[in-house]
C-alpha cells in the first residue's frame, strides 16, 4: 500500500524565508500604492521566488499492510455439551472464517476448572491483551452465556466491537431448585427458616415433589408449588454444621440436566451464650484457675459458687451485716438446672446439701444432652462425696482404692494421643514433658482414659451418657501447672478443651467425618478413637458404593475417590453422615442460554448479540467509528495497519524551471513598464 504526503524542505532557515517574504510584501505594497498596474507581475515573481526558497517536497510512503486480527473466544465448558451447543459453536467459527477473507482469526478456547463455573471475562481480557496493537478488528464470543463473571465495558480499545454469538435454545426445558435464603447462623433450640424456589422456566406453574434429608436425621417428602417461594422449617438441635440435602422430582418428558434438581444447605447452629455452673466445695488455688479460664472465654457465662456457709449454719450476726449468702440449692437445682450447658463440681464433698432427687435430676439432665465434670481427690469416695450419690451411675469412673501421694508426670495414653481434646496439647505446648503433680485418686474407669498419672492410673477420663457427656479429673493438682510448682504444663488449654468437649463443641468431636470435593474428586477423612475402615458413598442415582478407608495418621483414615457423574453425594462412615456437591454443580446451576452477563460490555462496545438458532450473522468490514452491528450482520474494523517499507522524496518545484519562470516574469514586467 502506498500513501502520499506533501511537506517543505526550505533552502534557508524558516526565519530567513519569513524575512524575505516580509521584504517582498513591503515592496509589493509600495508598488500597489504607486503603480497598481505593475503589481501582478511583481507579485508573481515574489511568489515564485518564495516557493523556490520554501522548497515544497512530495513524500511517498510505501507500506507492507498486515491483515487485521479478530479474536474468537470459544466456550468449551461443561454446559456447552448440552444439546447441539458445541456443534453450533464450531459451525459458527467456520462461517466467520469463510465470511472474512483477509482477516487473521485467533481462537481462544475457554476451559473450565474442575468444580468451578465458567469465567469468560478472564479469557476475553487475555485475548484482547495478546492481540497486536492497531490490528484488532473485533472480539467474537461464541458461548451459551453461562459465566460467573463479566468483562469490564472499558476492556477493549475504542472502536473495537465485542460480539456475542449465543449457542443453544433459550427455551430448553429445565427445572431448577434455587436456594434463595439461608440464615448465616441459627440458635440451637429454635427452628431455622430456609427459603427455596423451584423454577420451571417458561412452563406454567404447577406442583413438584420435594425431598428433604437432614444428615443423621429424618427424610421427608412434600408437594410444593413451582415458581413460588417455599419456606422450610429446619430444627437446629446442636451446635456446629447441620447439613440438609434437598432434591426435587424431574420434569415429565426430561430436561437438560438433573444436577440442578438438587441442592445442599448448610446451617451453622450456635448458642447465644454457653452457661457454666462451677461449684467449689472448698476454697483452694485450683478454684481460681478454673474461674480465670472460664471467665476469659467471651462465649461463656459463668456462675461460680464456693461453699463457705451451709444453709444450716447458724450465726448470730445480723443478716444485713453479713457478706456471705447461703448456697442457693433450690434456685440452682430446681429452677435453673436446665439453663446450664455444663456443671462442674470441684472438690465437692457436701452431698448433704443436695437432696437425692437433685442428683437424679442432674443425671437425667446429662443423659438429655447436658455436660458434667468432676474434679476430685480423696473426697470423691469419702463421706459426702459424689461416689455415694445417685449421680454415680453416670460418672465415668469408680473408686478403686485409697489415694496416691507420690510425685508423677501426667502423660497421654494411646487414646489421648488420638482424642481431639488432648492430641494437640504437645503441639500447643511444644513438648509432652510436663510438670509434676503430687496426689491422685485411684479410679477404675468406665469411659475413655485420655491421661494417666501415678502408677499409670487413670487421670483424665471422658465418656458419653445418652446424648450428654461427662468427665472426671482424678486430681486437684492441675493448678500446679499454672503456678509452675514443679514444672509447668498446658493447664489452660487442657481445661478449656475439656469444658468445650463436654459442651459438645463440634471441632472437638472425636468421631468426625469430613468430606470435600474438587471437581469430580471426593476426599473423605474420618477421625476417631477407632476410626472406621470403610465408608458408603451414595451417588445422585441413589446407588451405594463401598469405599475402603486407609490409615492417614494417628486416629485418622481416609480415601480419595473419583466419581463419574456431577451432583449431590452422600457419605456415611459409622454413624456419621455428610453430603457433598461434586462435579460442575456451579456450572449447571442455570443452563438456559442467555445474553447476560455479556450484554453490558457488548452494548458498550457497539457490538451485537445473536442467537445461532436464528441463523449465522454475516460479516461486514467497517471503518473506525462506524456502526459495528445490525440485524443479521456483525462488523469487524478495517484498520489497514502495516509497517513502512520505503519513503520516496521528490521536490515539487525544480530549481531551473523556477528560475526560468522568474526570468520570464521579469521580462514580462519590463515589457509592460515600457508600454
Amino acid at each position: 500500500m502506498t500513501q502520499h504526503a506533501i511537506s517543505f524542505a526550505p533552502l534557508l532557515p524558516w526565519w530567513g524565508v519569513i524575512v524575505i517574504g516580509v521584504l517582498f510584501a513591503a515592496g509589493l505594497a509600495l508598488v500597489l500604492w504607486r503603480a497598481p498596474r505593475l503589481f501582478w507581475p511583481r507579485a508573481l515573481i515574489a511568489a515564485v521566488l518564495l516557493l523556490l526558497l520554501a522548497n515544497p517536497v512530495r513524500f511517498q510512503e510505501r507500506r507492507a499492510v498486515k491483515p487485521d486480527v479478530a479474536v474468537a473466544v470459544i466456550d468449551r465448558s461443561a454446559s456447552m455439551g448440552i444439546g447441539n451447543r458445541t456443534r453450533e459453536a464450531d459451525a459458527a467459527l467456520a462461517a466467520l472464517r469463510r465470511a472474512s477473507p483477509g482477516v487473521e482469526w485467533r481462537v481462544v478456547p475457554v476451559p473450565q476448572a474442575p468444580g468451578e463455573p465458567t469465567r469468560l471475562a478472564a479469557a476475553i481480557e487475555r485475548a484482547a491483551s495478546d492481540a497486536p496493537a492497531g490490528r484488532l478488528a473485533g472480539v467474537v464470543v461464541v458461548s451459551d452465556g453461562i459465566s460467573a463473571d463479566a468483562p469490564d465495558p472499558r476492556l477493549l480499545p475504542a472502536d473495537v466491537p465485542l460480539h456475542h454469538l449465543i449457542a443453544g435454545d433459550p427455551d430448553t426445558p429445565d427445572r431448577r431448585l434455587i436456594v434463595e435464603r439461608v440464615p448465616s447462623y441459627s440458635v440451637v433450640g429454635q427452628p431455622a427458616e430456609v427459603i427455596i424456589r423451584i423454577d420451571d422456566g417458561n412452563a406454567p406453574p404447577g406442583t413438584a415433589t420435594l425431598t428433604e434429608s437432614i444428615a443423621g436425621g429424618r427424610t421427608t417428602e412434600r408437594t410444593v408449588r413451582t415458581g413460588e417461594p417455599v419456606r422450610l422449617s429446619v430444627p437446629v438441635t446442636r451446635r456446629g454444621t447441620i447439613e440438609m440435602a434437598l432434591s426435587v422430582a424431574p420434569l415429565t418428558g426430561g430436561e437438560a440436566t438433573l444436577v440442578n434438581n438438587r441442592a445442599l444447605v448448610r446451617l451453622n447452629g450456635v448458642t447465644d451464650r454457653l452457661r457454666v455452673l462451677l461449684v467449689s466445695g472448698v476454697p483452694y488455688p485450683g478454684g481460681r484457675v478454673w474461674r480465670d479460664i472460664l471467665k476469659s472465654d467471651s462465649n461463656i457465662d459463668l456462675v461460680h459458687f464456693t461453699i463457705l456457709r451451709l444453709p444450716t449454719s447458724f450465726d448470730t450476726t445480723p443478716p444485713d451485716e453479713m457478706s456471705l449468702i447461703p448456697f442457693p440449692v433450690e434456685e440452682l437445682f430446681e429452677q435453673h438446672l436446665g439453663d446450664f450447658d455444663l456443671i462442674i463440681f470441684d472438690r465437692f464433698s457436701l452431698s448433704e446439701l443436695l437432696s437425692p432427687v437433685y442428683f437424679q435430676d442432674l443425671g437425667e439432665r446429662v443423659k438429655a444432652g447436658g455436660g458434667l465434670l468432676v474434679v476430685t481427690g480423696e473426697e470423691f469416695a469419702g463421706e459426702g462425696g459424689l461416689a455415694a450419690t445417685e449421680l454415680a451411675p453416670v460418672l465415668p469412673a469408680r473408686t478403686a482404692g485409697p489415694g496416691i501421694e507420690a510425685p508423677f508426670r501426667p502423660v497421654l495414653t494411646p487414646t489421648g494421643r488420638r482424642h481431639p481434646v488432648t492430641s494437640e496439647l504437645p503441639k500447643i505446648w511444644g513438648t509432652d514433658a510436663w510438670g509434676r503433680w503430687a496426689s491422685q485418686s485411684d479410679m477404675t474407669p468406665t469411659g475413655e482414659v485420655l491421661m494417666s498419672g501415678a502408677q499409670d492410673k487413670p487421670l483424665v477420663i471422658l465418656d458419653r451418657v445418652g446424648r450428654g457427656r461427662v468427665g472426671l479429673i482424678a486430681s486437684t493438682n492441675v493448678w500446679w501447672w499454672s503456678r509452675g510448682v514443679d514444672g509447668a504444663g498446658p493447664h489452660a488449654e487442657l481445661l478449656r478443651r475439656i469444658a468445650h468437649w463436654l459442651m459438645q463443641e463440634p471441632d472437638l468431636d472425636e468421631n468426625r467425618l469430613d468430606v470435600s470435593a474438587a471437581g469430580r474428586r471426593i476426599d473423605i477423612t474420618a477421625r476417631g478413637i477407632a476410626p472406621p475402615e470403610a465408608a458408603i458413598l451414595t451417588d445422585p442415582s441413589d446407588r451405594d458404593r463401598g469405599i475402603p478407608l486407609a490409615p492417614r495418621g494417628e486416629g485418622v483414615t481416609g480415601a480419595a475417590v473419583t466419581v463419574g457423574a456431577d451432583g449431590l453425594y452422600r457419605v456415611a462412615a459409622g454413624e456419621r453422615i455428610r453430603y457433598v456437591l461434586a462435579g460442575d454443580s456451579a456450572e449447571f446451576a442455570e443452563v438456559r442460554p442467555r445474553e447476560a452477563p455479556l450484554s453490558g460490555p457488548v452494548k458498550a462496545s457497539g457490538g451485537g448479540s445473536y442467537l445461532l438458532q436464528d441463523g449465522q450473522p454475516g460479516v461486514r468490514r467497517i471503518t473506525p467509528g462506524d456502526a459495528a452491528a445490525g440485524p443479521g450482520w456483525l462488523g469487524l474494523v478495517e484498520n489497514r495497519a502495516g509497517a513502512i517499507v520505503a519513503v520516496d522524496e521528490k521536490p515539487l518545484l525544480m530549481p531551473l524551471p523556477a528560475l526560468l519562470l522568474a526570468a520570464g516574469l521579469f521580462v514580462l514586467a519590463w515589457w509592460r513598464e515600457r508600454r
